[in-house]
């Protein structure tokens, strides 16, 4: 018997602080082998393209699928040896939760010692998410934003300032907000970079998700060029998907051999001494699909929740 869960409902069994425990969680099952997955695979329609993940956890047997197009987002959970559909999900929410959390797992492990200044470029839906998990995750005083429609960029002001406990500022230029940033986030669907790190702090973080197919790119070859340390949340995801870190290779400014899978970080922390320039590449795995997933799925049967359950498909 499988149960359906909604979207509303998936709002009700997880919260971004759970959220980022669990992908934390996750990322050291991953460094411990407890892990498989697929990186996404594209196949394209007439007008619409599917898009398809997967990842298996040893300790639970569950196997995830995760599957979207269009407005269509779902997360499938399998019993690893039955083959039996345990769960459907609407991932509107999930998805959206998983790749803040990843970037607040980054935070929590690579940010500089004394993050005040959270920086924000693209005030959209995921930069919602962004920041509830950073500032979860690091004591972010401020947070600067600076998008193309100044009207946006102030509503989204004016709605996080109600959801987080921080100062919230619309920041004069993206130069201004790269100089005051320790932490950076871009969060856009550029396909051209937006910024090439001249004006970064000697010690800063650098999170980056939009640029997640080889055609978009969000930073520059010479901002990559100026890291010290950069982390992915898979490499084989990475090489595939990862548009800025792409464009470097094939340029010879890094080597993929030289990126570090942010599993190995949560495992063992950050290089010490500090590196001073870290850039986090997050791509959006199946691994953090299947962690807010089964995190959700749990909650559910454990306390009862009304859901629909189907038994065949």
């Amino acid at each position: 018997m499988a149960i359906i869960i909604s979207e509303k409902e998936t709002r009700k069994l997880i919260d971004m602080p759970r959220a980022v425990k669990v992908v934390e969680e996750m990322f050291r099952d991953r460094a411990a082998g407890k892990m498989r997955a697929l990186p996404r695979r594209r196949l394209k329609g007439s007008e619409k393209q599917l898009n398809i993940m997967a990842s298996w956890h040893a300790g639970s047997d569950l196997l995830c699928l995760r599957a979207y197009t269009g407005a269509s987002n779902t997360i499938t959970l399998y019993n690893g040896r039955t083959g039996e559909i345990r769960a459907i999900l609407n991932a509107a929410y999930l998805s959206s939760l998983r790749t803040g959390a990843a970037s607040g797992v980054a935070a929590k492990y690579l940010a500089p010692a004394k993050p005040d200044v959270l920086g924000l470029i693209g005030p959209g839906w995921q930069a919602t998410f962004q920041v509830e998990a950073i500032v979860h995750a690091c004591p972010v005083r401020q947070v600067l934003v600076w998008g193309r429609d100044p009207k946006k960029s102030r509503a989204f002001i004016k709605e996080m300032s109600g959801r987080v406990s921080v100062g919230f500022k619309e920041s004069a230029s993206l130069d201004d907000l790269e100089a005051e940033s320790d932490i950076l986030v871009v969060a856009t669907n550029a396909s051209a970079p937006l910024i090439d790190g001249r004006r970064l702090k000697e010690e800063v973080l650098v999170i980056s998700m939009g640029a997640n197919q080889p055609v978009k790119h969000e930073i520059s070859g010479e901002l990559i060029r100026r890291m010290d340390f950069i982390v992915t949340d898979d490499l084989s995801t990475a090489k595939i998907d990862s548009g800025d870190l792409i464009a470097a290779c094939d340029q010879g400014i890094i080597r993929w051999e030289d990126i570090a899978p942010l599993e190995r970080i949560v495992a063992n922390g950050a290089p010490a001494p500090r590196p001073k320039k870290i850039l986090f590449q997050s791509n959006g795995i199946a691994d953090e699909d299947l962690a807010v997933g089964r995190y959700v799925f749990d909650q559910a049967r454990r306390k009862k929740i009304k859901t629909r359950s189907i038994a065949e498909i």
